[in-house]
């Protein structure tokens, strides 16, 4: 289906007796408008409301309620989401916007600058922002917490407001960390080694200028730097951020660094308890501090699957991810990769050790009563800015924590790191009009969070395909599971309206395009009709007809398969190579080659 937006203002609405399918339209609020007819999870309550309705005003959620008890204006734009599901916009309570997921985005971790020095990735990641944002909304995640970087993230955060597609950003300034990094050093390094605890005082006090949302220690053990050095370090920092009003963010992945920092001063812990099971002394000094805790497991499992080589790409990474990104993931080198490769497999084997134990932790986290966040880290290698939120919702899940829990965590639990008054997070009165509308029933199964018509952000309703086309393998995989199906309809429109199929090589046909080559190709269909009219009766005269992919390879706009074809009626296995070319989320050609 083509990608339109049309973003109407409300007052030239009358109703929207049935919502339109994603991609189709876009709802600008102007002055007042009601939504009607879902169901409702406002962020709070241990249940859902049915036949809900809230009334938005200059983006602001004015009412919300049954709508059998609501009076609407008189004259006032009804939206009618009748069939669907509408619950608080996600918030990511972690995130680093200097890091680009990319396998060349922390040197320090995985050096392969021979390949692409880091001045070039940082280059890349200040260009791409604008559609970094842009992934975070389609995704459904319509704020996040930078978790620190270098001093141009407080431009990132006014970037973010003046932007036209933004979620809401909080950050904090560079990391001030008990050890160096100093290949991440580029004259305005996003973490600093604190020499003492008077040091980071000094440090913070400098960010502090900037009014940053949150400050940030990285404490980490290590045999040349005692772990009283660096409990004195958080005290520091904790007492000159409480004086300005700033809460302090701790990284502390360790049960006695964690331990300490709680003692000393940390309002938020990142990341989980990752080298031994929590205790209760732990557990019962977190609450009682009202220490906010972000399990951040998808960042472990990301670095395993990269690092590893042992990619298992989700539904939400094919759809949002940035497809460069993405694609540099299976550029990690094999074991012709030599110490890079033996380093990459040991951090991997490592990554995975961790994720099991923090999470095991994190079921007796939430029993003992500690307030939960959700965050990702994103932004490090195979954690995606957007699509990793929802990895890392289902991570939570499968670590046993209820559905409920796992959505608090991820709506109101992380609003409350962004803010210690956010204006998000829950749907009432008063606050933001940001939210998710749904095609299925999130405290069901949190995977439902994924599947969003709409995102809401101030009130306007937008789909994610109107915020970021599909990328090009998303696009493919649709095309292909229509195939599977059989569904004509459905297959042909993936194509843009002028696409062309063409089988290769066959009979000479020159054909010229521009400045293009000449090339031997027959042409199977031209037009989005032609291709519903070849393919279904293509479909109707195989109905057994079945594609699986048996490698993919996608470069840019470009995606090739190898496929073999079985169902064809009166014929064995055919084996095959397509190679699709997608631009702005439709396949424009597409070249077919039967193989021998």
């Amino acid at each position: 289906m083509a990608t339109l937006l049309l973003e109407w203002p409300l007052f030239l609405l009358t109703t929207l007796a049935a919502v339109a399918s994603p991609g189709e339209r876009a709802v600008t609020h102007a002055d007042t408008a009601v939504f009607a007819g879902f169901v409702l999870w406002d962020g709070k309550a241990d249940g859902q409301l049915e036949d809900a309705a809230m009334v938005v005003s200059k983006g602001k959620i004015e009412w919300i309620g049954q709508r059998s008890s609501l009076e609407s204006p008189a004259g006032c734009p009804v939206v009618d989401l009748a069939g669907t599901w509408v619950m608080p916009g996600l918030v990511d309570a972690h995130v680093h916007f200097f890091q680009s997921a990319g396998l060349y985005t922390r040197p320090d971790i995985i050096d392969l600058q021979s390949v692409r020095p880091y001045a070039e990735e940082l280059s890349g990641i200040k260009a791409a922002l604008d559609d970094t944002f842009r992934r975070y909304l389609a995704s459904g995640v319509t704020a996040v917490v930078d978790m620190g970087g270098p001093f141009w993230n407080f431009d990132v955060r006014e970037a973010a407001r003046q932007a036209s597609l933004a979620p809401h950003v909080a950050v904090a300034g560079p990391l001030i960390s008990t050890v160096a990094r100093p290949q991440l050093d580029l004259g305005d390094p996003p973490i600093v080694r604190a020499r003492t605890p008077e040091h980071a005082r000094d440090l913070a006090a400098k960010q502090l200028e900037q009014k940053p949302d949150l400050t940030k220690i990285w404490f980490v053990a290590t045999p040349d730097r005692p772990i009283d050095d660096g409990a004195a370090m958080v005290a520091e920092v904790a007492r000159i951020s409480r004086s300005a009003g700033v809460r302090l963010a701790v990284h502390a992945t360790e049960l006695e660094t964690a331990r300490l920092a709680v003692v000393n001063g940390a309002d938020i812990l990142v990341h989980s308890v990752q080298d031994v099971p929590v205790d209760s002394r732990f557990l019962e000094l977190v609450r009682e501090r009202a220490v906010v805790y972000v399990p951040n497991l998808v960042v472990l499992e990301g670095y395993a699957e990269v690092l590893g080589r042992d990619l298992d790409l989700s539904p939400e990474e094919r759809r949002w991810g940035a497809p460069d990104v993405v694609a540099t993931w299976r550029e990690m080198p094999g074991p012709e990769g030599g110490t890079v490769s033996e380093e990459a497999g040991r951090r991997a084997a490592l990554f995975r050790s961790r994720l099991a134990v923090a999470k095991a932790n994190l079921p007796s986290v939430r029993a003992a009563g500690v307030a939960l966040a959700v965050g990702t880290d994103a932004g490090n290698i195979g954690t995606l800015p957007g699509p990793s939120l929802h990895r890392e919702l289902r991570l939570m899940a499968d670590a046993g924590l209820s559905n409920l829990d796992v959505l608090r965590a991820a709506t109101s639990g992380a609003a409350g790191v962004f803010s210690a008054v956010p204006q998000f997070g829950t749907l009432e009165a008063g606050k933001n009009a940001d939210f998710l509308v749904l095609e299925a029933d999130p405290l069901s199964d949190v995977g439902n969070a994924s599947r969003i018509r709409y995102v809401a952000l101030a009130g306007v309703l937008r789909s994610p395909a109107a915020i970021v086309p599909p990328s090009p393998e998303s696009v493919v995989e649709e095309q292909l599971q229509a195939y599977n199906s059989r569904d004509a309809e459905r297959f042909a429109s993936q194509f843009a309206d002028q696409a062309e199929i063409f089988r290769l090589p066959n009979e000479p046909l020159a054909r010229g395009r521009g400045d293009e080559p000449l090339a031997l190709v027959a042409l199977v269909a031209r037009g989005r009709g032609d291709i519903r009219e070849t393919y279904s009766d293509l479909f109707q005269a195989s109905p057994g007809l079945n594609c699986r992919v048996i490698q993919r390879t996608v470069m840019g706009r470009y995606v090739v398969d190898q496929e073999l074809v079985t169902g064809l009626r009166g014929r064995s296995a055919v084996r095959a190579i397509a190679v699709y070319e997608v631009v702005g989320g439709l396949i424009q050609r597409c070249w077919l080659m039967k193989g021998e």
